[in-house]
């Protein structure tokens, strides 16, 4: 049976309305790529390992395992922890590019979706089949804070620039049913290149028009916040506000997926900081040409300062540690000249003046209009000391020397974390967190490894589980999903039964065809 394809009078829209209380099986939290990607199989789109459109993977054990399941769902495969580890212990021996640092869920549906993505180019040579199938279809509701579908990347916290490149290349964004490729060539009328970082406005345009381009928008509700969550005896109650008028309604559901991620917040100035942000604030309105100060050392701070205008003074103040580098420097000139470029000047500030003025001038790979030698001034493992209210800084350098300097603007970027607490005390308890302010790639890493579904009913994907890139959201979201929908299932037919519409004669026929679907492997 052929993936579905959506008209566009069967396309959902987006939620004006919403009645006080509602009734569904499963409540998604969070509206980034993971959630997208668990809506779009909830809507009752099956994966299913395809060795026929392109050949086997090119692991031939894998193929051999997968063979197994011949014509059965994805989920058949994937129906326990120990399944799956079954399915990806050969992995570490291989001879084919696996990562080590996913965990083995998401590696495992990185290289059905993507085989060989890292040492091959040109069109994306899949091993998922997708199947649709009415029976598989799951009530759901998506919840996000972000005012569009894509989380993260549809909002910009410390206002970078939106034309600079991701560090992902263009084909591991695409989520099934509509590629990125696709709405890229839709975009700009001409084919998406190879090994392309897109620009995140078009990552943030894919994934806002995902939603209605594969049928999924009726379920996806964004600019609500999800005040608080509790268990009840038959599941969970889910207390939510929009985010627009701050209306209240609740939600009751039996399942419960979190997927709001480790990028939610910002973490912000601390007090010292109060005199030159009331500033800012108090001329919002007018041009600040001045001098900005920049505090971070990772990406977020490198696209601060590759978004202010090339003649801009930047003052950047960051953390310099050699036993733990910044991210920065595993970006190669060539690939990433303009964040190499960044951690070039970062590690000359580390240098004696005479050394680095030696060592100055442009990397010859960088695109860059600006003049670094006199526009950046780097100060690492430094600290502000003192903040006067018209924009002047004392600085206690790593040489313990107390520099001054003014600034007119302050980009605070040592980080982002997603937080649990709308969860309450009780659930928080459950799935293992304690520190209810942030949460990090580690917090739930330990729970996650031993299976995404971390207490009865609560399942944990997307960056939540330690793997933050978009890649590496899908195996456990497949997972979850198998999961939710066989769970489902039980409960139609045990309703059915219990009303005298279906004896076990049916249910053994629908076993067996439920075994039977899909596309045959050879």
């Amino acid at each position: 049976m052929p993936t579905r394809r959506h008209t566009s009078s069967e396309v959902g829209h987006y939620h004006s309305e919403i009645s006080n209380v509602r009734a569904t099986n499963t409540v998604v939290i969070g509206n980034g790529p993971a959630a997208l990607f668990l809506s779009y199989i909830l809507h009752g789109n099956v994966p299913v390992y395809d060795s026929v459109t392109h050949g086997p993977h090119p692991d031939p054990l894998l193929h051999e395992k997968l063979s197994r399941f011949a014509g059965k769902p994805l989920f058949d495969a994937l129906d326990s922890p120990n399944a799956c580890e079954r399915l990806t212990d050969h992995f570490a021996a291989s001879n084919l590019s696996y990562s080590s640092q996913a965990l083995p869920v998401n590696t495992l549906l990185d290289t059905l979706l993507r085989p060989n993505a890292d040492t091959e180019l040109g069109e994306v040579k899949s091993r998922i089949r997708w199947e649709y199938f009415p029976n598989k279809r799951v009530d759901h509701m998506v919840l996000g804070s972000a005012t569009d579908a894509g989380g993260q990347w549809t909002e910009d916290p410390v206002s970078t620039n939106w034309n600079i490149g991701t560090l992902s290349y263009s084909e591991m964004f695409s989520l099934p049913g509509y590629s990125f490729p696709e709405h890229f060539k839709r975009l700009h009328k001409k084919p998406v290149p190879d090994l392309i970082r897109p620009a995140r406005c078009d990552v943030s345009s894919y994934y806002s028009s995902y939603p209605k381009a594969v049928g999924i928008a009726s379920a996806i509700y964004s600019g609500v916040y999800v005040k608080r969550i509790s268990r009840n005896p038959n599941g969970f109650t889910i207390q939510v506000q929009r985010r627009k008028n701050a209306e209240t309604f609740m939600i009751i559901s039996k399942q419960l997926v979190l997927a709001s991620g480790i990028f939610s917040y910002t973490i912000p100035p601390p007090p010292i900081f109060l005199p030159l942000l009331q500033k800012v604030q108090s001329n919002h309105n007018s041009s600040r040409s001045g001098p900005v100060l920049v505090v971070g050392s990772g990406f977020t701070a490198a696209d601060v300062i590759l978004s202010q205008p090339p003649g801009k003074r930047i003052i950047h103040i960051y953390k310099w540690n050699p036993e733990r580098p910044s991210p920065l420097k595993g970006c190669h000139p060539q690939a990433y000249p303009e964040y190499a470029e960044v951690y070039r000047r970062m590690k000359l500030g580390t240098l004696p003046a005479s050394v680095a003025n030696s060592r100055a001038g442009t990397n010859p790979q960088s695109s860059s209009a600006r003049n670094w030698d006199t526009t950046y001034e780097g100060h690492p493992n430094s600290q502000v000391i003192a903040v006067s209210g018209n924009g002047t800084l004392r600085i206690l350098t790593a040489d313990d020397e107390v520099i001054e300097r003014s600034v007119e603007d302050l980009k605070y970027c040592v980080g982002r974390r997603g937080s649990l607490g709308y969860l309450s005390t009780d659930l928080r308890r459950e799935v293992g967190v304690v520190d209810v302010a942030w949460v990090s790639a580690e917090t739930l890493r330990r729970r996650v490894e031993a299976g995404v579904e971390v207490s009865r009913n609560i399942f944990v994907v997307g960056s939540l589980t330690g793997d933050s890139l978009v890649r590496y959201v899908m195996g456990g979201c497949t997972y979850a999903a198998g999961r939710i929908v066989k769970d489902a299932q039980t409960i139609r037919i045990d309703k059915a039964e219990a009303e005298g519409t279906f004896d076990s004669d049916s249910r053994s026929t629908l076993h067996n065809r439920n075994s039977s679907w899909g596309c045959i492997i050879s």
